[in-house]
């Protein structure tokens, strides 16, 4: 159990924040004729109140995100679009998750764990490159994105990429200074707070995206549930499985 805890904290470290979005001060509708006097004309670059949003098109202040929309900035290679935002914190999320599996099939003792290691790897690789394929600049250079403010607003997707990284070194730090059974019981149980979190974070996230990236999400939160159930039979496996420790008679005196 105190294994099992330790692995669920770590899990919650490595996924790091959430998506989320710039806030912007909402367009002030245009005054109603009083008096004769005709409303105000709106101001060139913004768009009526109440007004669509084409997919496509740059967002104005007041105006809600549509999916393949780029954000507010301009610099649509940065920022890009809120499909290509979602795609890079998914791209994160499985890059770190194959990471951890590798240093897993080098240091796991038990070949169930090892085979689920492997397992992790073929499975999440092929969505993990369609996902940096969907983000284009935004997970091209993995780890060497520019830091920081973008015309005044904080980068989202960078800062979620960097938190990413950090919770993933100390995810490795922490795993390999296990050894054994330990190392065994720490990854499952690890493995077990990441599934649980990655599954609600998709669940939020296919809200936000087009319908042809929902689907491909619905794919990886499928493939994701799947692999929480294995974790937990392997998880338990484990724990009913007696340790050397326990199994080791005492030395005679």
């Amino acid at each position: 159990m105190r294994n099992l805890f330790a692995g669920l904290v770590a899990a919650s470290l490595f996924h790091g924040v959430g998506f989320a979005q710039n806030q912007q001060p909402r367009i002030q509708p245009a005054q109603p004729a009083v008096g004769g006097q005709p409303r105000q004309p709106v101001q060139p670059g913004r768009a009526q109140p109440g007004s669509a949003v084409q997919p496509g098109s740059a967002v104005q202040p007041g105006q809600a995100l549509q999916p393949g929309q780029a954000i507010p900035g301009g610099q649509a290679g940065q920022h890009g679009t809120a499909d290509q935002q979602i795609a890079a914190c998914v791209f994160g999320a499985c890059h770190n998750e194959i990471e951890v599996a590798k240093l897993a099939e080098s240091k796991a003792q038990s070949e169930d764990v090892r085979d689920f290691a492997q397992k992790m790897v073929q499975d999440h690789t092929p969505g993990c490159q369609e996902m940096q394929r969907l983000a284009g600049n935004l997970a091209a250079e993995h780890g060497q994105q520019p830091r920081g403010a973008a015309g005044g607003q904080l980068d989202w997707v960078s800062i979620h990429q960097e938190v990413g990284e950090q919770c993933l070194a100390s995810v490795k730090k922490e795993l390999s200074s296990k050894q054994g059974a330990d190392f065994d019981q720490c990854f499952m149980g690890q493995q077990i707070g990441a599934h649980m979190k990655v599954i609600d974070e998709l669940k939020v996230l296919k809200n936000h995206a087009s319908s042809d990236l929902k689907q491909k999400l619905e794919k990886e939160q499928q493939t994701a549930e799947q692999h929480l159930q294995l974790a937990k039979q392997i998880e338990q496996k484990l724990k009913d499985r007696p340790s050397e420790r326990v199994s080791r008679k005492p030395d005679s005196k």
